[in-house]
């Protein structure tokens, strides 16, 4: 194959269950989700792209063109869990994980509604491509905007574009007379959103082969536009970058010994996540979305369209909650800026909704604590619930602190430390047996043996005049407090710099000073605890 491209031969096929399979491979109780996706095509540049299709419309050179874009996103957690969490009743699903051409190992989740190409037994082949979207609001007007979606002139006029360039398609495979179109404008419920779609019937030709077929229907007219080859010019020229297996098919051929000699199912792929492995646990992911585009289109409701399309994707939020934990004196928080702005970039990087209202809420809650006194005040946003506020009163940490050194190790990459989420009940466990010994936080370590952090702490040593800190990309919290220490470490420890290091026991063993962070309690020194 070219060099791009990765052949993989599959020696045999087994059927099972798909439901027990999913269960076993991925009902694991870790985390898995997304960030937010961000598209590579801004509003303003798709919208112009749009009225670009329809020059070319109005020129003559196309009717229609399927117009896609690429929202990237980072994944974490088990692909397969990722997988079941999307997973939706569409009938042309499939889960993969296939080495590429440099032999890394790439996950597709694919959730298509669309079928490309049924070959039946009988020598009977079916597409049946998709055409005109309406969303699924529950609101009561669904039903609605089915009919409306079924009765609309401009998606009538889409889909019979589409449904005539298959119909020449299976044409050059099909035996004479024997091309139909038995159920036009069928309007079905995938998720999300209503599709319209419009079977095509042939009946091969005999000693029709496998490539035959392909080669005279790939790729599916409705993921290209119609006339086909001069679409596909057209679309090389105004996306961005190639689609990859975004919009091509994933299927199978089995053989038997009736009618071709062979039946099998291909999809179109589309609504489909990939997935390639940056770390252990943590991938980069690409979705493409697009619309097709005739000459009366509206650039704002194609736009809209994507949307709607990707709605089951980008509305998958995560299965836990963040939070901060905020030092409030006499209605005061010094260090408020920074707890917003963490909470903004973690809901952020974890796809959960911030609303605009966020910051004003807990600004209005601090203005009503009293005027006096010293208070903990918990911060924490749900994907279920929202943001919720709660507060009791802090007294002050008296001095001498230790710490305990915690024998759980944790793996080297975990893409969830970054962000101080309700899943931590390894950390949660850490410092509170601390405390049940008379110490103030655990530190963990991870099986590389290289120091991380605290339960609720960061942590800062003095090797001589020098003062280091784990550094970030071990992936641990960036504490409030450790964001202060970085923005003037000479109030807090005396010094201009501070080095992020690979700190291991043994130099941990041989500081001359240690000292933790935490947003409630400051910077600090303490001892390690005698075990």
């Amino acid at each position: 194959p070219p060099a791009h491209l990765a052949l993989h031969w599959f020696e045999r096929c087994t059927e099972t269950d798909p439901e027990a399979w999913l269960a076993q491979h991925g009902g694991e109780a870790q985390p898995a989700g997304i960030g937010t996706p961000e598209s590579d095509t801004a509003q303003a540049d798709y919208l112009q792209a749009v009225r670009d299709i329809q020059a070319a419309i109005a020129r003559g050179d196309t009717y229609q063109i399927n117009y896609t874009t690429r929202l990237h996103l980072t994944a974490y957690g088990n692909p397969v869990k990722l997988y079941r969490r999307l997973r939706q009743p569409v009938p042309y699903a499939a889960l993969s994980c296939l080495p590429d051409h440099q032999g890394q190992s790439r996950w597709t989740l694919c959730f298509s509604p669309e079928l490309f190409l049924k070959i039946g037994s009988d020598g009977l082949i079916t597409t049946e491509p998709m055409k005109g979207t309406a969303p699924i609001l529950n609101d009561g007007q669904d039903e609605q905007r089915a009919r409306d979606l079924q009765a609309d002139p401009k998606n009538r006029a889409e889909n019979i574009m589409i449904v005539d360039l298959l119909r020449n398609d299976l044409g050059k495979i099909a035996q004479t007379g024997r091309v139909r179109v038995p159920e036009p404008f069928k309007v079905s419920r995938f998720g999300s959103v209503w599709q319209m779609t419009t079977a095509i019937e042939a009946q091969a030709k005999p000693n029709t082969r496998a490539a035959d077929i392909i080669r005279a229907a790939f790729p599916c007219g409705s993921i290209t536009g119609a006339p086909k080859r001069m679409s596909m010019q057209i679309i090389r020229d105004i996306e961005t970058a190639p689609r990859g297996l975004y919009t091509g098919s994933i299927g199978f051929l089995t053989p038997c010994d009736s009618g071709l000699g062979f039946s099998g199912t291909l999809n179109v792929v589309i609504r489909t996540l990939q997935l390639a492995p940056l770390s252990d646990g943590l991938y980069r992911g690409v979705y493409g979305v697009g619309s097709g585009i005739v000459a009366d289109s509206v650039p704002e409701d194609e736009y809209t369209e994507c949307g709607w399309k990707a709605r089951f994707l980008t509305d998958l939020a995560p299965e836990f909650g963040i939070f901060e934990t905020m030092r409030v004196q006499q209605k005061q928080c010094p260090l408020l800026p920074l707890h917003i702005g963490r909470l903004k970039q973690s809901a952020a990087a974890l796809n959960l909704p911030f609303p605009d209202s966020i910051e004003q809420q807990i600004h209005s809650y601090l203005a009503q604590l009293p005027d006096h006194g010293l208070y903990r005040v918990k911060a924490a946003l749900n994907p279920s619930d929202g943001l919720s506020l709660s507060h009791a009163p802090l007294n002050e940490l008296p001095p001498g602190q230790t710490v305990c050194l915690s024998e759980t190790s944790l793996p080297p990459q975990d893409y969830l430390r970054r962000f101080k989420t309700t899943c931590r009940s390894i950390y949660d466990h850490g410092w509170q047996q601390a405390e049940r010994q008379g110490a103030f936080d655990s530190l963990f370590f991870n099986s590389d043996g290289l120091l991380l952090e605290g339960g609720r702490s960061n942590v800062f040593i003095r090797l001589g005049n020098e003062w280091h800190t784990p550094a970030l990309d071990l992936d641990i919290l960036n504490g409030v407090m450790r964001q202060a220490v970085f923005a003037d470490p000479q109030t807090h420890l005396g010094t201009d710099t501070v080095h992020q290091s690979r700190i291991t026991r043994e130099i941990l063993m041989q500081a001359d000073e240690i000292r933790l962070s935490n947003a409630l309690r400051g910077v600090f020194q303490v001892q390690i605890a005698k075990a």
